[in-house]
Parts: C-alpha cells; sequence; structure tokens
C-alpha cells in the first residue's frame, strides 16, 4: 500500500484544525480533536507542529489581512487599474473572498479576542497589520495628492468597513458589491476633502 503525502497530512491536520477552531475556538480546542479529524495519530501531529500553539501561529499569520490583498504587490497599479476606484473595488472584493472560505473570518475574530494572551499571535498581528496599513497609504498617494496621513486614515477607513462587513454582514441590507461601492465612494470623498486628485 502507497504511504500518504506528508505534505496531504499537514493540510489535513491544517484544515481540521480550522474547522474546528472556528467552531470552538482556540481555547476550547484540543490536538486529540484536531488528530481525529484528520484522521491521524496524535504523534503525527507533533511531526509537523510543536505544539498547538505553533500550529495556532501558523494559522493566525494565514488569516491575516495583509494575506486577503495581493493587489497591494502589483508593482503596475496604476496600469492595472487606472483609476483609484477600481483599485479599491479589486482590493475590497479579493479581501471579502478571501475571508468567505476556509473558515477565515471566524479564525481572524478568534485570533483577534486571543492576542492580548499569546504574545507571538500578537506580535504577528501588529507586524501585519502595520505593513498593511502603510502600503495600503502608500498606494493610495500613487493616485491621489493627498498627504500620507490622510492616505492612511483613508486607507484605515476602508480596511474597517471591509471588516465591519465580515462582521455585521447578514444584518446591513446590502450586497457585497453594493456595500463595495459604498465604501470605496466614501474613501474617496474623504480623500477629495483633504486634496485635488
Amino acid at each position: 500500500m502507497a504511504s500518504k503525502s506528508p505534505g496531504k497530512t499537514r493540510e489535513r491536520l491544517i484544515e481540521s484544525a480550522m474547522e474546528l477552531f472556528a467552531k470552538k475556538g482556540f481555547d476550547k480546542t484540543t490536538v486529540d480533536e484536531i488528530v481525529a479529524k484528520a484522521g491521524v495519530a496524535k504523534g503525527t501531529f507533533y511531526l509537523y507542529f510543536k505544539s498547538k500553539d505553533d500550529l495556532i501561529k501558523e494559522l493566525a499569520f494565514e488569516v491575516m489581512p495583509i494575506m486577503a490583498m495581493p493587489s497591494l504587490n502589483d508593482p503596475y497599479i496604476t496600469v492595472s487599474y487606472p483609476t483609484l476606484e477600481s483599485y479599491l473595488l479589486q482590493l475590497g472584493r479579493e479581501f471579502l473572498e478571501f475571508y468567505s472560505t476556509d473558515y477565515r473570518a471566524e479564525i481572524f475574530f478568534h485570533m483577534l479576542s486571543l492576542r492580548e494572551r499569546m504574545q507571538s499571535v500578537k506580535k504577528i498581528y501588529e507586524q501585519a497589520c502595520s505593513e498593511l496599513l502603510r502600503e495600503g497609504a502608500r498606494r493610495i498617494t500613487a493616485y491621489a495628492r493627498v498627504s500620507y496621513e490622510d492616505a492612511l486614515i483613508s486607507f484605515q477607513m476602508f480596511l474597517a468597513s471591509l471588516m465591519h462587513y465580515l462582521h455585521a454582514r447578514n444584518c446591513l441590507g446590502f450586497s457585497m458589491n453594493q456595500y463595495l461601492r459604498l465604501i470605496t465612494k466614501a474613501v474617496l470623498n474623504n480623500l477629495k476633502m483633504s486634496a485635488s486628485f
């Protein structure tokens, strides 16, 4: 009988952990439950992760908002997206689609509640968040003649609105696309008050 791929086993452990963490939270999920759901022996878990905390740290990085916006790394943004509006709409779609799969939103919110008790997760969050905000503000200044501070505040508004949608989408009364258009318009209006495009 052929042996199972180590990569597939690790993926099964991560998928099982994500589902359990999303449903039960980090604290209430045990390694025993993760390995049972993945269909592997408990010792196998420790071939891939030193501890449950080690797995949590990995998942924390993978669900950070900066991972949800690959277009932040596009070196040709003003060519790929000729207007700031088109660029923000793209970032918003990427963000909301990223968090609509694999329990990512639930894990992200659990991680936010855990970060004060787990310094390694707090450090990952603060570094990723700072990098995301800096890059988002820098990208806005490629389109709009505003100060870095105004760009930073505008990008924070945009990001906070996206996070709010994740948390409250069922009671907002807007489709994802409607909501994205409205928050993008609000950000553009805020920037217009600061300076001219």
